[in-house]
């Protein structure tokens, strides 16, 4: 059932009176079934019958909702436009920083995943369409900052679009702060980057297919890199570092990664002193303090890229930091950094991430053509791009199996599909591996994933993959690869 432009430019509340009196739309869509919409009780009533954006209103009645500034970019972008073309479409949400460059890749990457799915067909012909949300801090969208804006963007993407899945956000606050704000609702969320140990323990301690865990990552869990940046330093390349001040952030990422570091360093015979910071203020003085310090080298902890170009700067001018090593983490190793911090400081940093693949293995090469064909761009550079781009094509494998096995297509659905694809028969993430995806899920068989980040294992006990971790310095401005630590 379709409807002309002209049933298009009524008021969306009297088309929605005119179309109860006249029992034409009921739930489920253009369909003939009990449910009036004017008596809607939920959002998702209003979605099914009008489509992306709906929500019903204190009177009873479906109406549009107010959009999102920070959620007006969709794929495809006609998606809020032509609700009615669009309303069959498995949308999901995606959230990141857009004005930061390296998460300007993460939603190309994720983009480029869905447009593969799309181009061999989708889920038997229903194909895929997402929600971009942004988390900037922007005065002229609002007065939230990264985490705030975080939460109210999932909480968006949930309650008034009704996605059953987000990818991110991406840093390990927003993450924890996003995924307790939906308040237990039957959302996915899963993120590419985040890697605090502390988001093990928001899912129930036992997971299973029956009760599965709504918050995945394709990132492994700092555990691993925590623990590398102490054997690292404790073995040292030409003299071993036994005495360490750590700035870290307050929240999951910075004190989760500093603990697991601690208590690695100081069982290995090491001294730590700890500069946790909140604020610009706290940041300043714990930057003072560990330059003071005495110690051999400092350890910087940060998810933010402003606030790590801001320590860069900071510390080239600070005599006390001439004779001190500088270890830097993850976030460190992204193209802003590289290209706006003071070039001195940059100098002296070692640092630890995710290990790369070797960029001529299958399923990697193939990610990087494929992006460079769309986007003109070399993603070789940007960090955790190939895990991004594994996620949402895990979120169209969850869909799948929700769609395939289960009772329809929710978070929970969508989990327990991604407790299959860690065992079974080997498939490469790739459009040409879709086909088979689909009919191993069809016969209810399980399949086991190589993605471009490598292979995703998640263990079955805590629903975590892992990785190897690579250690990096810094030459003319370029990541350079010390050497690779596996897990």
């Amino acid at each position: 059932m379709s409807h002309s432009d002209e049933d298009r430019s009524l008021p969306w509340r009297a088309l929605a009176a005119l179309a109860a009196a006249a029992g034409l739309i009921q739930a489920g869509g253009c369909t003939f079934n009990e449910l009036d919409v004017a008596d809607c009780e939920t959002n998702a009533e209003c979605r099914s019958a009008f489509g992306l954006g709906f929500v019903c209103n204190g009177d009873g009645l479906c109406d549009e909702a107010d959009p999102s500034p920070r959620c007006e970019a969709t794929y495809p972008p006609d998606l809020f436009e032509d609700r009615f073309e669009n309303r069959d479409r498995i949308v999901f949400g995606n959230v990141v920083d857009r004005t930061v460059t390296l998460f300007q890749a993460f939603e190309h990457s994720a983009q480029l995943a869905y447009d593969q799915a799309n181009s061999r067909g989708g889920v038997d012909g229903q194909e895929f369409g997402v929600v971009f949300c942004s988390v900037e801090e922007n005065p002229d969208l609002d007065d939230l900052d990264h985490t705030e804006a975080a939460v109210a963007s999932v909480q968006y993407l949930a309650q008034t679009i009704g996605v059953p899945a987000i990818l991110g956000p991406v840093t390990s606050v927003e993450v924890q702060d996003a995924f307790l704000g939906l308040d237990g609702a039957d959302v996915l969320m899963i993120s590419p980057s985040a890697t605090s140990p502390a988001l093990t323990d928001l899912d129930p301690a036992e997971v299973s297919d029956d009760a599965p865990g709504l918050l995945w990552r394709t990132a492994a869990s700092d555990a691993l890199q925590g623990v590398a940046i102490a054997r690292d330093m404790l073995s040292g390349r030409e003299v071993p570092v036994t005495s360490v001040a750590a700035i870290h952030e307050r929240g999951a990422y910075g004190e989760g990664l500093y603990e697991v570091f601690a208590r690695e360093f100081t069982d290995g015979g090491g001294h730590v002193d700890e500069y946790p910071y909140e604020d610009s203020g706290q940041l300043a003085e714990a930057i003072a303090g560990a330059g003071s310090s005495g110690v051999q080298e400092v350890l910087f902890i940060s998810s933010d890229t402003q606030t790590i170009i801001g320590f860069l700067d900071s510390i080239s001018s600070l005599a006390e930091y001439d004779d001190k090593g500088l270890f830097m983490t993850d976030p460190a190793a992204n193209p802003d950094v590289m290209t706006q911090s003071n070039a001195a400081a940059l100098g002296k940093i070692r640092g630890t991430r995710p290990a790369p693949l070797d960029e001529n293995e299958g399923v990697y090469a193939s990610f990087i053509a494929a992006y460079a064909a769309e986007f003109r761009e070399d993603v070789r550079s940007l960090p955790y791009t190939p895990n991004v781009f594994d996620a949402a094509w895990l979120l169209t494998y969850g869909a799948a199996w929700a769609a395939l096995r289960e009772d329809g297509i929710t978070g929970r659905n969508m989990a327990r599909g991604l407790r299959h694809v860690s065992g079974g028969q080997e498939v490469e993430i790739r459009p040409s591996g879709w086909t088979s995806v689909l009919q191993e899920f069809r016969d209810g068989h399980s399949i086991d994933v190589r993605g471009a980040s490598g292979e995703l294992d998640f263990d079955p006990e805590t629903e975590e993959t892992s990785a190897s971790i690579e250690v990096w310095h810094v030459e003319d401005r370029s990541i350079v690869q010390i050497y690779t630590v596996n897990p």
